[in-house]
């Protein structure tokens, strides 16, 4: 799935960017203030995952198209992140990825914040709230987290945060740019599988191979 999560500065007004830069400082603090470190620090493994996922996604969001002027999309993989790593350090590898790919001249750094609230946190919020509510609701079968989660959430989280994104630049950006979108937004539709299809592959191949590496699975509470 591509989603869009790269906006070009220019589309934003000075006030917004600033007051996107603090909302992101402060979330960035209370990230690195929950963040498991021990635990992250006591296995290796989970190190090495880590320092991964944060060059695979450089690599991807490096990747882009261009949905309309000031506007690109590129892949997400956070449904994924989020449930391995847990809400705290999805954000934070997701903001060094995006450093990463500013650094490497593929995006420009001033909309950093809003591209990161956007498309890092909103999403990786949205996850670990179905995932919560996946453990509220006591389903207990390996399938409603393999599948309900890594392929059908992956769908939702994905619509929820493409509508959501949408509804913002609809508040944000005069009705030309939004007639512009609506008349490219098609691409969306047929696009939820691939993101959901590839979520759900790697959240079911990690889960049942190194169920010890996914940190938000309960490997006695589901069976």
């Amino acid at each position: 799935m591509w989603v869009p999560m790269q906006f070009n500065p220019d589309l934003f007004s000075p006030a917004l960017l600033q007051a996107g830069w603090g909302l992101a400082l402060v979330l960035l603090g209370v990230a690195l203030w929950q963040a498991p470190w021990r635990a992250l620090q006591a296995v290796p493994r989970r190190q090495h995952a880590l320092f991964a996922a944060l060059v695979v996604l450089s690599l991807l969001w490096s990747f882009r198209f261009e949905v309309m002027p000031g506007l690109h999309a590129h892949p997400f993989l956070l449904m994924t992140c989020t449930l391995i790593f847990g809400w705290s350090l999805t954000l934070l590898v997701g903001a060094l990825a995006l450093w990463l790919v500013v650094l490497i001249g593929a995006h420009p750094w001033q909309a950093l914040p809003l591209d990161w609230l956007l498309a890092v946190v909103l999403p990786s919020t949205l996850c670990f709230g179905l995932m919560r509510a996946l453990y509220r609701l006591r389903l207990r079968n390996l399938f409603f987290y393999i599948l309900g989660l890594g392929f059908f959430g992956t769908i939702v989280v994905t619509f929820v945060t493409c509508v959501l994104i949408a509804l913002f630049l609809a508040v944000t950006q005069p009705p030309a740019f939004m007639d512009q979108l609506w008349e490219r937004v098609a691409f969306v539709v047929p696009l939820l599988y691939s993101e959901g299809f590839l979520n759900g592959l790697l959240v079911t191949a990690i889960t049942v191979f190194v169920p010890d590496l996914v940190k938000t699975f309960d490997e006695h509470y589901f069976r």
